[in-house]
């Protein structure tokens, strides 16, 4: 009997992952043979047959899918970064948030406003998503990554150690909250400033992916789906109305910056008006709002004034 075609597992993958409710199946599919097979997702179109150990994990790896555990988590990684440059490979799993491709939006922004030799900071860094790739698009900014969660210190210290030397040297680890000013400067001066820090120097521009979702919608508890569930609770949810960790940040920003740093933010669809909001009465100014990739109201971009 001969090994199983590409073809043919793609299409049964597909069949499984649909029943199973997974939004994207056919594209899944594709991830997941490319990993059993150990070569990139492009090229499955030139492999022939599959041999019986990859077709094995294959299988392994799809039961899990099915089972709705995250892609990312089921093949350990995710790529993030520009749409026209490299990406970043990044280790994930169960403690740190998986980043989503609406937040290369705020990494573009960021990496078309850091102004030459840039201080920069990634607020709830998390997998490090932001930081690295600000640091690898940028090659003359420094990025201070700021996390509070010990589980994705964890994942964040990893993929920062993973990457080559003259992006992993640009990185600091602030293990700090960023709803809590005070702290963070006791933090910077305790952590940061021993790495050679500028503990003084103001930051030029800070993104944010926080926390956001709304714990309650419509007066009941916000539904969420199976991949959402995986990723830690910390940081997805901020409270009823998903402003628990932005408005105590805009001082933690402000603290740090001066006039002119440049902020962009991430939040739920559903809290832009509110965003603005507390931006405008925080002091900053130049306040715009920016759609992701489905056209939803999801980024403020502002300037401390």
């Amino acid at each position: 009997m001969s090994d199983p075609s590409p073809s043919v597992l793609i299409a049964d993958a597909v069949a499984r992952l649909s029943a199973a409710g997974v939004e994207s199946p056919r594209a899944d599919a594709d991830w997941l043979l490319a990993h059993a097979l150990r070569v990139d997702r492009g090229r499955l179109l030139l492999v022939d047959d599959v041999p019986p150990r990859a077709a094995a994990e294959f299988e392994q790896m799809l039961r899990r899918r099915e089972a709705r555990e995250p892609l990312q988590h089921v093949i350990g990684r995710v790529a993030f970064g520009l749409p026209d440059g490299a990406a970043v490979d990044l280790r994930v799993g169960p403690g740190v948030f998986i980043p989503r491709p609406e937040t290369e939006l705020l990494l573009q922004w960021a990496v078309s406003t850091a102004p030459a030799d840039a201080v920069v900071a990634d607020f709830c860094s998390g997998s490090g998503a932001l930081a690295i790739g600000l640091a690898a698009a940028c090659t003359d900014l420094r990025v201070l990554a700021v996390e509070r969660s010990a589980a994705a210190l964890t994942w964040l210290r990893r993929n920062i150690a993973a990457q080559p030397l003259p992006i992993a040297q640009r990185i600091v680890v602030l293990a700090a909250d960023v709803t809590d000013p005070d702290g963070m400067r006791r933090a910077l001066a305790e952590q940061a400033e021993p790495l050679g820090w500028p503990v003084d120097e103001p930051l030029d521009l800070v993104v944010a992916n926080p926390p956001y979702v709304p714990t309650m919608q419509d007066g009941v508890p916000t539904r969420v789906s199976p991949e959402v569930r995986a990723d830690p609770a910390e940081a997805v949810f901020a409270g009823p109305d998903g402003m628990a960790v932005i408005v105590p940040m805009l001082d933690a920003v402000r603290g740090l910056g001066r006039s002119g740093t440049a902020l962009g933010v991430e939040h739920d669809d559903a809290t832009g008006t509110a965003v603005a909001a507390a931006l405008e009465a925080a002091g900053f100014t130049g306040i715009t709002a920016r759609s992701d990739l489905a056209g939803a109201p999801r980024l403020h971009t502002a300037v401390q004034g």
